[in-house]
């Protein structure tokens, strides 16, 4: 009886875990044509990044899009939390330019956008802090 507590009690204290990832297509110019979001119980960060991947591709070719680059620049082990996702628009040396940063935080919007206007830095090499950007999305998952 001892036994069979102990392994419920175990059973109930395990945490949930999920993976939560962004997937992007990129055109041939460096901007971002678009984006999806995907989360799945009881899968990594890798997992999710590899199905939204898979999702984004399906859409892509029912929009066709063309000659696209797909990758996930932003994955996340977290189970539950807030995303954001920031859109840029700019101009850098007479091209126009666009281009979106994903974020994630187990419980603030304001660390979110933070952590997405870190990842737009990371990805887009031309972007700067005064091109400014637009908070686009932010949803609880």
């Amino acid at each position: 009886m001892r036994t069979m507590i102990m392994m419920i009690a175990l059973l109930f204290t395990l945490p949930v875990w999920a993976g939560a990832a962004f997937a992007e297509a990129i055109d041939k110019e460096g901007n971002c044509s678009t984006w999806t979001f995907f989360q799945k119980d009881k899968a990594g960060a890798g997992a999710a990044a590899a199905e939204a991947i898979k999702k984004l591709k399906e859409q892509a070719k029912e929009q066709s899009l063309g000659n696209v680059k797909f990758s996930s620049p932003a994955s996340t082990g977290m189970d539950h939390g807030v995303y954001v996702v920031v859109f840029a628009a700019y101009e850098y040396k007479g091209e126009a330019r666009w281009s979106h940063g994903f974020g994630f935080h187990k419980s603030s919007l304001k660390e979110a956008e933070k952590a997405a206007i870190s990842n737009l830095k990371k990805k887009d090499k031309f972007w700067k802090p005064d091109y400014g950007y637009d908070l686009k999305e932010s949803k609880n998952f």
